[in-house]
């Protein structure tokens, strides 16, 4: 009866086998681990649609890595840790409709936590929230193979000093945010293609925020970068690129806010903007000694720049 049951089973191996049938993936299914110690290794790989995956480590030393592939669609991934650090956390998706969380919280501020996401696909949500000093965060978002992707949303937070946050995005419709509030952080955002949307909130001194914006070719962008600086000596940079031979179609806008100040520390503000009918705002509200420079090589352009204070810089080129 066994030898008869195992024949069975090994011919319908076989028929699937020759008629190249794909295994199904797997959907509807939950995946739960965690671990309250220290040196912790953590690792989740689901395939399929409609799917969750969580992650808590409370220890030291954590390493957790979340996987959701094979073009998987409305899946969760959720990674918590909350140990001194430094703690180590990764998490791929692939599809669309996805969402990618990671709670990072360092209390004694000693040790640097490191944060990975990458999403490919479209409408797909990346956040990012840590706290502490030194910290990394990094988040990417793409399209599917030839396929750029749309309306997917990046957010970083983090809270303390020396944190770097880095976003990367290609794609329509996309958003990309950033809010730390310390010293000494560093946000930098790159965005490929058309109608994008970045913004960078930095509160403290001795912050850096870079943002750069590109089209994916020569007739359309439509992109809006912001960024927003409260204290004093931060640093701002805008790049915009955009049409140089349909006019009318690019219609950039890149605005950078300074507040507070300090007289004798200024704030920094350096705007680029190519192709038509952009706008580029500077505001350094407070404080001395602030530099404001703005470059735009087209048609329709507008320039602002407005200073309070003494000993300030401003300089426009238009060409």
């Amino acid at each position: 009866m066994m030898s008869f049951k195992r024949h069975l089973m090994a011919m319908g191996s076989a028929i699937a086998l020759m008629t190249g049938a794909a295994p199904a993936f797997a959907y509807n299914n939950t995946a739960y681990i965690s671990q309250p110690g220290d040196d912790n290794t953590a690792s989740q790989d689901q395939q399929g649609n409609n799917n969750s995956a969580s992650v808590t480590q409370s220890g030291n030393g954590g390493t957790s890595v979340q996987t959701q592939a094979a073009y998987s669609y409305k899946n969760t991934e959720t990674g918590s840790q909350s140990g001194p650090g430094p703690n180590y956390l990764s998490q791929t998706q692939s599809g669309n409709g996805n969402s990618a969380s990671v709670t990072q919280y360092n209390p004694g501020y000693s040790s640097s936590n490191v944060a990975v996401q990458n999403q490919s696909g479209s409408y797909n949500t990346a956040s990012i929230s840590q706290s502490g000093g030194w910290n990394r965060a990094y988040q990417t978002q793409s399209g599917d193979d030839d396929f750029a992707g749309a309306n997917n949303a990046a957010s970083a937070t983090q809270v303390g000093y020396g944190n770097l946050s880095v976003q990367s995005q290609a794609g329509q419709d996309l958003s990309a945010s950033v809010v730390q509030g310390g010293y000494r952080n560093t946000a930098s955002q790159t965005q490929e293609y058309e109608l994008n949307t970045a913004s960078i909130t930095q509160y403290g001194d001795f912050n850096v925020a870079s943002q750069v914006q590109a089209p994916s070719n020569s007739d359309v962008a439509g992109n809006s970068a912001s960024i927003y600086q409260n204290g004093f000596a931060n640093r701002a940079y805008q790049t915009q690129t955009g049409a140089y031979e349909t006019e009318g179609f690019t219609n950039n806008t890149a605005v950078i806010e300074q507040g507070a100040g300090h007289f004798n520390y200024g704030n920094l503000a350096t705007q680029y903007q190519s192709g038509y009918s952009n706008t580029a705002e500077i505001f350094q509200n407070g404080g001395n000694y602030n530099t404001a420079t703005q470059t735009q090589t087209s048609h329709n352009d507008i320039a602002v720049i407005s200073q309070g204070g003494n000993g300030n810089v401003a300089t426009q080129t238009q060409h």
